[in-house]
């Protein structure tokens, strides 16, 4: 096995969106960073699309907000419809405190490219792409971390004074740590797929709430829409043609089958973490909390916390802080958060299931959306007030 004297301030495990954003505000923070990625290329997938008000506010800080807004897409309102040409109400998001005021969509593979770019920039090889976490032994002062590479086998042991793991829902890190994660599935299942938009909607959101079943739609940069179906119990949703026929049922309009460029079925989730920072291992992203992806707020869960906690652990790096006063602090923090946005999204899915008394559902929206409660829905729907 092939050791190091280096001690590293901080090393991240997974480069996915979290981690290499936490590899940037961590490396802005005055902190060594190593970013490792077990996965030897990039995934080409437009997954997570849409970034809310408090994530803007945070690239602005990083200097990345006008690369994004050079990818991305603005979505300044978003309409609920019974049916196609029949609303029941409007949020505008331009009604939120400016500059933010917008949710921008971005295909994950761009933003992840965005970060990428960004790592290079601040320091040549922060990322090492093809390099597996194997074992961690936590020590006084500092973290060992066992790794194998994918390209000849070869394992080396390095030091950091950290661990962050982002390393998803399977997360080595959090197993390594021998922290408990609580939770299991939703019985809704849904399926996603982008398309050519012709819909005329333009840079609109737009959920209905259809007697079958929620549908979502949302605009993407390059002339495409994102669809979003709650499947019915019994539905595979294997086949893109009958994806697209059963969103024409039941919102009087769809996609071309033909144009799809990416098509998916997933089931939803919802995960806790016991710990997110046990001695020097800390967690962040889905490795700390997996919520529902209806209403797009994982994501950007993820960076709020991979910010925090790139602070926190520079204030002790750096400045001397408490370790355990930084770990209560953060612990606290990123359960009454996450939690929060559990609920948030389980009221997303509770508003699109499948009714036995639609037209009352839709009248409550249609009021929530016509009187002062829709500045609580516009928060919600904006990540405000976490």
């Amino acid at each position: 096995m092939l050791s190091t004297e280096k001690t590293y301030d901080l090393i991240i495990t997974g480069a996915g969106p979290v981690g290499l954003f936490a590899g940037i505000m961590a490396n802005q923070s005055g902190l060594d960073v190593l970013v490792l990625e077990k996965n030897q290329e990039p995934v080409i997938h437009s997954r997570s699309i849409g970034i809310h008000p408090p994530s803007l506010r945070l690239l602005s800080e990083a200097g990345l907000l006008n690369a994004f807004l050079e990818k991305g897409l603005m979505i300044r309102q978003g309409h609920a419809l019974s049916h196609h040409r029949s609303s029941l109400g409007t949020l505008e998001f331009h009604d939120l405190t400016p500059p933010f005021n917008y949710i921008l969509t971005v295909p994950q593979w761009i933003t992840e490219l965005i970060f990428i770019e960004k790592l290079a920039d601040l320091k040549p090889g922060m990322l090492e792409r093809g390099v597996a976490v194997t074992g961690i032994r936590q020590m006084p002062d500092h973290c060992e971390v066992i790794t194998e590479d994918a390209h000849d086998g070869k394992t080396r042991a390095l030091r950091a004074r950290f661990v962050l793991g982002c390393d998803g829902k399977k997360s080595i890190v959090r197993q390594l740590a021998g922290i408990s994660y609580r939770g299991g599935p939703y019985p809704s299942r849904y399926a996603m797929g982008d398309f050519t938009d012709q819909t005329g909607y333009g840079t609109d959101a737009v959920i209905f709430l259809s007697p079958g079943g929620l549908v979502e739609c949302f605009p993407l940069p390059g002339g495409k829409r994102r669809w979003v179906m709650q499947l019915d119990v019994a539905d595979p949703g294997s086949q893109t043609a009958a994806f697209v026929e059963q969103i024409h049922r039941r919102c009087g309009i769809s996609p071309e089958a033909e144009s799809c460029s990416m098509y998916s079925v997933f089931g939803v989730e919802r995960y806790l973490a016991d710990r997110f920072w046990h001695d020097r291992v800390v967690l962040a992203g889905d490795s700390a909390h997996v919520v529902s992806p209806i209403g797009g707020q994982g994501m950007n869960l993820g960076w709020i916390h991979a910010a925090e906690a790139a602070r926190a652990m520079a204030s002790v790096v750096r400045n001397g802080s408490s370790l355990d006063e930084a770990s209560r602090r953060y612990d606290r923090q990123v359960r009454h958060r996450a939690r929060k946005v559990i609920r948030r999204a389980e009221f997303n899915m509770m508003l699109g299931n499948r009714s036995r008394m639609p037209r009352l559902r839709n009248q409550l929206v249609r009021l929530l959306l016509g009187t002062p409660f829709r500045r609580s829905l516009r928060q919600r729907f904006t990540m405000q007030g976490l």
